[in-house]
């Protein structure tokens, strides 16, 4: 009898499901725009995405409306909604742009790819400019120059997207002529793997970053540049030079983050009186560091656990060591380096 491991197991079970999946798959990509209705599959309404065209609004909701881009009224009880499209940006531009709108609105359930731009120019999968009271919700902005963009957008909340394998960052917040982008909620995103940053924030403050997850990105996991004000609390940022970075940034709020197997946990630099609590941080070669700052304060962040590089040097290796060698010195001078690695970790 021919034996499987348990790897060809799943492989066999995975293809499988492929198959069995492939008419609904091939089927779901036949829907042309405005056919968006709820579709009864295996007794279940599963909401069928449509295909769209790349949306530009310009503060012309009405218009929008009329061309059955969105529906609702732009108040709070009915804001204009977008749902459930999937736009192919084609390689130019941003699949969403949103431009001066103050109105509420909802954008949900799209997913939103291939937006790219002239060198220097950001574009985003969907790019709120000048942009205050939406609702940006479940929505799959992967494979973009940059999933989604804010740029001078004030009190707009992003919660359960996915902005992953960007050319830039997952999510950035940015400033425009006057401020930054400030009162925003980001909550339970997933930004992974992006080429530079999976969230950012530049010139922003008081935002709420809470219980993202922004994993294995090139550069940082999440990144405040000239940001004050800002909670960032609850995240996961793994497998990054910075897991967590702060630069010129006072005044934040650091707590309850995991920040494992990054070269840097948690760094500050020219940041101060930020407040850093309750994070993890193991496998970092560095776990919490300050250069040039002042008036940070470091509460119950745990015991530092360290990784495989310069600063994985385990205590019962000091001790092994210094029984060996009978002298004091090796010991001691072990004990040094760890000590100088040991950064802030309370």
């Amino acid at each position: 009898m021919r034996k499987y491991t348990k790897t060809k197991i799943i492989i066999l079970i995975t293809v499988g499901i492929l198959f069995a999946l492939s008419p609904i798959l091939n089927n779901s990509l036949n829907f042309n725009r405005g056919n968006s209705e709820d579709s009864n599959l295996d007794n279940k309404n599963i909401k069928i995405s449509a295909v769209s065209g790349k949306i530009h609004i310009d503060n012309n909701w009405t218009d929008a409306k009329a061309a059955e881009i969105c529906t609702g009224n732009g108040t709070y009880s009915e804001p204009y909604i977008i749902e459930d499209l999937v736009i192919d940006s084609g390689g130019s531009g941003s699949g969403i742009l949103i431009e001066n709108s103050e109105v509420f609105f909802k954008i949900e359930n799209c997913t939103i790819y291939n937006s790219r731009g002239p060198m220097g120019e950001i574009y985003g999968g969907i790019l709120l400019y000048n942009v205050n009271n939406s609702q940006l919700i479940d929505n799959n902005c992967s494979s973009n120059y940059c999933g989604i963009f804010l740029k001078y957008c004030n009190n707009n909340t992003l919660s359960g997207n996915t902005a992953n394998n960007n050319i830039r960052d997952g999510i950035l917040l940015y400033p425009g002529l006057f401020s930054g982008s400030d009162y925003n909620t980001i909550s339970g995103n997933n930004a992974n793997g992006n080429n530079r940053y999976g969230i950012s924030l530049y010139s922003s403050i008081y935002n709420n970053v809470s219980g993202n997850t922004a994993n294995n990105n090139i550069r940082d996991g999440i990144f405040l540049y000239k940001s004050d004000y800002n909670n960032v609390s609850g995240n996961t940022a793994n497998n990054h030079y910075y897991g967590i970075y702060l630069g010129t940034s006072d005044y934040n709020i650091v707590s309850g983050n995991t920040a494992n197997n990054n070269y840097y946990g948690i760094f500050l630099g020219t940041s101060d009186y930020n407040i850093v609590s309750g994070n993890t941080l193991i496998g970092n070669d560095e776990c919490i560091t300050e250069v040039n700052c002042q008036g940070n304060k470091f509460s119950d962040n745990g015991d530092c656990t360290y990784g495989q590089g310069d600063g994985g040097i385990p205590f019962e290796l000091v001790i092994l060591i210094s029984s060996i060698s009978g002298g004091a010195v090796i010991g001691v001078a072990t004990l040094l380096l760890i000590r100088r690695k040991r950064k802030r970790i309370q």
